[in-house]
């Protein structure tokens, strides 16, 4: 049922795949990820793995038997057995129906969907590309597909989408990191998400700010009248953890800045290192965020510990549900302020689904995401899942995104979102960013070294295969 993917390239890029890609990005919920590099596959550990049977993970082993499944996914259909691995959590109920919904529409394939943690789903991913052992359907996030793509991970669909008028509503940044260089599309986008600032007014307005920051100048006046630092009260509290988080994270004030991956070395680049170091320096952000990943933010705001935290669209849920009776005062999200030149920026984040490399069921496969991603269904899974939509038609459905005050904020900051590559060396690309700018905020490098020392590791790489346009 599979075809043999075997590429050495992957066995020199798996090290890092594994190493950087283990951090959600939309997905992470209140969970706080490990930066952890210890799972590093070497060469002689692949060429093993590539000659003993893919162990799946016990979670599939209990969904192999559909009958068990039929009350979430539908009674089998008689057609060939599809197996979609995923890492969703809280919105695996929403993925079950529709699977379900599709199973019992048509009879030609029968959607399994598997829940796999996304550090095991990484590593099944890079042992897969030697081993052949696949799923026909895979998530990933976003950023990441590019490297699964040059890994030989993911099939080439672009046959099965010729003709199908709705790629036009597609929105450009979410759909082309599901593309190789030349274009060719290799799944397609589920969701978005992106950040924007979660303000406790309730501290603003007492340290005589009405409204949040519009600027970097008034953010940072904002920072140092809220901070108490001797009481472990600051300004702002972000992700800065050595991983994707971080990079994450750190995205909208280099781009905020008017620079780029690309002029990581420039002097805008390094106003967005000596930003944020300017922050922990003056007290006004914790040393700590260097090991916090994204729910580590959340419980220093929702601890009353920040005035201001960097947030994602899916942490809107979390106010709603588990933290609804701890936050009593006043909150507010807003975009991300302008740089002195002017500048806005957030970064996208979110999922894609893939058709996998030697599934014998592609054209089938296919089918099943373009009705996943029909605007209808796309516009009622983010709305469920609290995540923005990858298609223009699919705002257009629901006031879902604008009515709520929240969700706008994050709809009408995709005005100006970047995507974080889409790369095939996006991991490495990412540690040079995130180890620059720990280097910065600890003080280990001043701003204009941490920003030279990762242009030594970015430039070479785009000096042979450039960013998108």
């Amino acid at each position: 049922m599979r075809r043999k993917i075997a590429k050495f390239a992957a066995a020199m890029t798996m090290s890092a795949m594994v190493a950087v890609s283990l951090a959600g990005c939309g997905n992470s919920g209140n969970r706080a990820s490990s930066g952890s590099t210890d799972s590093v596959v070497e060469k002689k550990e692949v060429e093993e793995q590539d000659t003993e049977p893919l162990k799946i993970p016990d979670a599939e082993k209990k969904q192999d038997d559909a009958a068990s499944l039929a009350e979430d996914i539908g009674q089998p259909n008689g057609g060939a057995q599809v197996r979609l691995w995923h890492y969703f959590e809280h919105e695996a109920k929403v993925l079950n129906a529709v699977c379900k919904q599709y199973n019992e529409l048509q009879s030609d394939i029968y959607i399994i969907p598997t829940f796999i943690s996304r550090e095991e789903l990484m590593k099944q991913y890079t042992i897969g590309a030697v081993s052949g052992e696949l799923p026909d359907i895979g998530m990933v996030d976003s950023p990441d597909m590019a490297s699964y793509i040059s890994l030989g991970v993911f099939e080439d669909i672009t046959k099965y989408l010729e003709g199908w008028e709705d790629l036009g509503q597609f929105y450009e940044g979410p759909l082309s990191s599901c593309k190789d260089p030349e274009g060719n599309l290799y799944g397609l986008p589920n969701n978005s998400n992106c950040l924007a600032i979660l303000c406790n007014m309730d501290m603003l307005k007492a340290a005589g700010f009405e409204n949040p920051p519009a600027t970097w100048a008034e953010f940072k006046q904002v920072c140092e009248a809220t901070s108490d630092p001797d009481n472990g009260v600051y300004g702002f509290a972000m992700c800065c953890i050595s991983n994707e988080e971080g990079t994450f994270q750190f995205i909208p004030w280099l781009y905020g800045s008017g620079a780029t991956v690309a002029s990581v070395d420039g002097p805008e680049a390094v106003s967005s290192f000596a930003m944020l170091s300017e922050l922990v320096n003056n007290g006004w952000m914790s040393k700590e965020v260097v090991n916090w990943g994204q729910g580590d933010a959340l419980n220093a705001w929702i601890a009353g510990k920040a005035a201001m935290l960097e947030s994602g669209t899916w942490q809107i849920a979390n106010l709603d549900g588990e933290f609804k009776d701890a936050v009593t005062w006043e909150y507010q999200y807003a975009q991300f302020p302008a740089s002195d030149n002017g500048t806005q920026a957030t970064v996208i984040g979110g999922e894609n689904f893939g058709v996998c490399a030697g599934s014998e069921y592609a054209a089938e496969c296919v089918e099943f995401l373009k009705f996943m991603q029909t605007a209808q269904n796309n516009a009622e899974w983010c709305e469920l899942a609290g995540k923005l939509p990858v298609r223009a038609d699919a705002v257009e459905l629901k006031d879902f995104w604008t009515a709520d005050a929240r969700y706008k904020v994050f709809n009408d900051s995709m005005e100006f979102s970047v995507a974080r590559g889409p790369h095939e060396s996006w991991p490495t690309i990412s540690e040079a960013l995130y180890k620059a700018e720990q280097a910065a905020i600890l003080g280990e490098k001043t701003p204009e070294e941490a920003a030279a020392e990762a242009a030594q590791t970015i430039k070479p790489i785009l000096e042979k295969v450039p960013l998108p346009e």
